[in-house]
């Protein structure tokens, strides 16, 4: 039998060499491995306070979406709400068409009251007092 030259050393346990990729698009699995247990980087004033007004933007456009958002809503509905006002629209004028016939019929009537009354009028001009019935005449005295 012939003797390997990696007899006794684990394959896995082999230094991965530099690719030449790695120095354009750093191995971030590398830097994961490394960075376990140790301190985050100190940030400068100048980015967190850039940080600070980046995150206020942020919060001042989720608002701002937010109210853009109950806009949409308030619009939908008052669309839904303009579309049914042509059926309202059109029930209004059926019921202002039958108002109308019915204060034309209403006129005819009262024209009709005000001939039965000037007939009235002078019936009762004509009539003697022998012309009505007893119970209508006054008491004899």
């Amino acid at each position: 039998m012939a003797k390997r030259s990696t007899i006794g050393e684990n394959p896995l346990d082999a230094v991965n060499h530099e690719h030449p990729l790695d120095t354009v698009v750093p191995d971030l699995s590398a830097v994961a491995r490394t960075g376990r247990g140790q301190a985050p980087p100190e940030v400068s004033p100048e980015l967190q306070a850039r940080l600070a007004e980046l995150e206020a933007g942020l919060k001042r456009l989720a608002a701002e979406v937010a109210g853009f958002k109950t806009a949409a809503a308030e619009a939908a509905a008052l669309k839904g709400t303009v579309a049914g006002l042509p059926g309202e629209l059109a029930g209004v004028r059926r019921e202002i068409d039958q108002l109308k016939a019915e204060a034309a019929a209403a006129k005819t009537l009262q024209a009709e009251v005000i001939q039965f009354k000037a007939e009235l009028a002078q019936l009762r001009a004509s009539a003697g007092p022998g012309d009505l019935p007893f119970w209508m005449r006054g008491k004899k005295k």
